[in-house]
């Protein structure tokens, strides 16, 4: 029914809105306004087209289209023309006026031709719109209600029906009219949500694709699942189902318009994706409990791993015995994947960890007991409390995974487990590991690498539109240096990752060294550092001099050489960007002062520093609006340099299922962007201190940790209380 024009235009770009966002906010409504409306007027060849909101009693104008053909190189009449379509947009008319009020009090769709028996009514048309209506259709905005109308008016003259619509015309109007109705409605209507179901029936509906509502007549390839494994599967939202061939499946999907998905889950299973199918998110989840519950190779879910469970394993291999946390087990039983229940306990925290959507797990020995816990979104929370008999087996085991010294429990020590040597499931992840000696036993922490995480673009990361813009300047610098800093966690590799794919052509040579090399991306030169050998960034920097570079990343600048190879690096014609443990932008200056770099070599090589936090998200589906008073009213308003108090959001503190009870789910970037200047140079050589830097700073445009995050808090994406706790308000403002 619907044109290859609207199929790969309107249909993808509406459809990646509407699933993408679990509640698309007013901001959006112009834009997708604008792409339906030029959509219409591309896939129907319309002279004029006429889009219609309906506003309390009255209907909107919220978009006017005329075709040039309609003036051709009348400059007079063009003109009219547009004082025509400026005089429209602010007019409203009452409901029930014209065809449009007719369609939307009726909810049924208008087809006048010259030819039919409401000509009469196109000629009178004529003299309000200022030249001659062959033909006319009008179709409603339509979902459990009539919230506006599409009218086009005219075929072009070019076209080859002779300047008149068609029935199938019709039928598209009305299609493209669905599509973006139900869009439009969750952004003025934010009680207004799809059920799963009705989700899937629209979906398979816009990509043309086959919709699954019974999984009994899915032909299922045990083997292939098994394979590929539970956390892909849950991960990527992708339900592999048989093979259609040695290399490629056949798969459902709720989303199959998510092609970064499509891509991950292609790059981690080596299948390509020939068959898709939609499902809804309710059988999708009914279709992966039901075959994973009879599967025994099912990766443990949050749900799956308790207490209980664990206890009992433990329990198994201590036979109950208080042994101060050493137990009888020899070194070649824990190196032994099977036989252990120790190595089950550890196989099953990271899998589980994995699953919850953790960054790091935290193994603590405490005086009667351990704890584990995960930090999610930068929280951390306990999961398990396990017997104290325990540790010294666990945190054996763990050594001997990334090859650290079991006997040695007196100093701290840093390794790297690649996982997926130690387990059955399709888990290509990697930990960087830290022990170290506390008063109860040994501590560990271990942080999860994701190999198969893609890095996401940049105006997803939280940059404000004024931020995004100034950063994207900079890293199109041929040479200088850029930093990001803040502590670990923070996002400052994610952002470089994000900033070198958005950069990554192939006749840019980009070169990095890291320590832990977190990302793989395609078209970079990366070296993986080893301080055992003598592989350090200062060296691997002295190495990329050598090697023809345009662009270097330095993992991190931590000691006076790195720092003096790196600012040598920026002033010689090539762009380097790095990171640097510093609170905000202006003191990450005196740190690079205090590892020895001249003030003058600063000042000539920065180009911008840049500092950041990560904020949790407040929970969309059960956040609260209020308008902030007292304290926090001053606070904003300082910060924004505001009058009138915005709608606000807070955290529900119940929560609900979609953010486990926290109120808070996800996370959101913050930056503090300081692009260097004139007036920052001058401050630079000058020596001046970090205030008078900020305050140099701040005069050019920066904006503050503090500054930002307040934006994000009137944007609603997080609370009052999450900003202060991360960021307190300047004391310079």
């Amino acid at each position: 029914m619907a044109s290859p024009n609207l199929a790969s235009a309107l249909r993808r770009s509406l459809l990646i809105k509407v699933i993408s966002k679990p509640a698309p906010s007013r901001e959006d409504l112009a834009s997708v306004i604008e792409l339906t409306a030029s959509k219409v007027v591309e896939a129907l060849q319309a002279q004029s087209m006429t889009f219609y909101l309906v506003e309390g009693n009255d209907i909107a104008f919220k978009h006017v289209y005329y075709s040039p053909t309609l003036w051709g190189k009348d400059k007079d009449k063009e003109k009219q023309f547009q004082e025509t379509q400026a005089k429209l947009l602010t007019l409203k008319l009452p409901l029930g006026t014209g065809n449009v009020g007719k369609v939307i009090q009726t909810g049924e769709p208008l087809f006048f031709t010259k030819h039919g028996a409401d000509a009469d009514s196109l000629m009178s048309m004529a003299k309000s719109t200022g030249f001659e209506v062959h033909s006319m259709l009008t179709a409603p905005l339509k979902t459990n209600i009539v919230i506006g109308a599409i009218q086009v008016l005219n075929k072009e003259p070019s076209a080859a029906t002779g300047g008149e619509f068609t029935d199938k015309d019709l039928t598209l109007l009305q299609e493209v009219a669905e599509y973006s109705s139900a869009l439009i409605q969750r952004m003025v209507d934010p009680k207004f949500q799809l059920n799963a179901d009705d989700t899937a029936r629209f979906i398979a509906k816009l990509t043309d694709l086959p919709l699954v509502t019974d999984i009994e007549k899915l032909e299922l390839d045990d083997k292939l699942i098994e394979v590929t494994g539970d956390a892909i599967i849950r991960r990527e939202g992708i339900f592999p189902h048989k093979r259609c061939s040695p290399n490629s499946v056949a798969v459902v999907m709720t989303n199959p318009l998510d092609f970064a998905k499509r891509e991950a889950f292609s790059q981690a299973t080596e299948l390509h994706i020939e068959e898709v199918q939609v499902v809804s998110a309710s059988t999708f989840e009914t279709l992966l409990k039901k075959f994973f519950k009879e599967s025994k190779a099912a990766a443990p879910t949050s749900d799956d791993v308790d207490i209980g469970s664990i206890t009992e394993v433990i329990s198994s291999a201590y036979d109950g015995s208080a042994t101060g946390g050493t137990g009888d087990i020899k070194v070649e039983d824990l190196e032994s994947e099977e036989s252990a229940p120790v190595i089950q306990l550890a196989n099953r925290i990271i899998e589980d960890a994995y699953i919850a959507g953790a960054s790091d797990i935290h193994i603590e020995p405490q005086e009667k007991d351990l704890v584990v816990r995960y930090r999610v979104d930068g929280m951390c929370a306990e999961k398990l409390r396990l017997p104290k008999q325990v540790t010294g087996a666990l945190v054996a085991r763990l050594k001997i995974m990334c090859n650290l010294d079991i006997s040695e429990r007196r100093l701290p020590q840093d390794g790297r487990i690649v996982f997926k040597k130690y387990t059955k499931k399709n888990m290509d992840i990697d930990l960087r590991v830290a022990t170290g000696p506390m008063k109860d036993g040994e501590k560990v922490v271990m942080r999860i690498l994701d190999k198969q995480k893609s890095t996401l673009p940049l105006p997803v990361l939280g940059f404000s539109d004024e931020n995004l813009a100034k950063y994207r300047e900079c890293i199109r610098q041929p040479y200088g240096m850029i930093l990001h800093c803040g502590p670990t966690g923070s996002g400052k590799s994610m952002t470089l990752y994000a900033a070198l794919a958005e950069i990554n052509t192939p006749d840019v040579n980009i070169q990095t060294a890291e320590d832990p090399i977190e990302y793989t991306l395609p078209g970079l030169n990366q070296m993986q550092m080893s301080r055992q050998i003598g592989l350090t960034f200062a060296r691997a920097l002295r190495c990329y001099l050598r090697m023809d570079p345009d662009i270097i990343l330095v993992g991190e600048i931590r000691d006076e050489e790195t720092a003096q190879i790196a600012v040598e690096a920026a002033l010689t014609g090539h762009l380097l960007v790095s990171t640097l443990h510093t609170n905000d932008a202006p003191s990450t200056v005196a740190r690079i002062g205090e590892m020895g770099v001249e003030a003058f070599n600063i000042s000539a090589s920065l180009v911008c520093v840049c500092a950041q936090r990560l904020l949790r998200r407040v929970c969309k589906n059960c956040k609260t609006k209020y308008k902030p008073e007292g304290r926090e009213w001053e606070i904003m308003s300082k910060a924004l340099a505001i009058t009138e108090a915005p709608e606000i959001f807070k955290a529900n503190p119940q929560g609900c299922p979609t953010c486990n009870g926290t109120g808070y789910k996800g996370r959101v970037g913050i930056h503090e962007l300081m692009v260097n200047s004139e007036e920052l140079t001058e401050g630079i050589n000058k020596e001046a201190e970090v205030a008078e830097l900020k305050r140099i700073a701040m005069k050019g445009g920066m904006k503050t940790l503090h500054q930002d995050s307040m934006l994000k808090v009137k944007m609603g994406l997080t609370t009052i209380e999450e900003a202060l706790a991360n960021v307190p308000p300047d004391l310079i403002l």
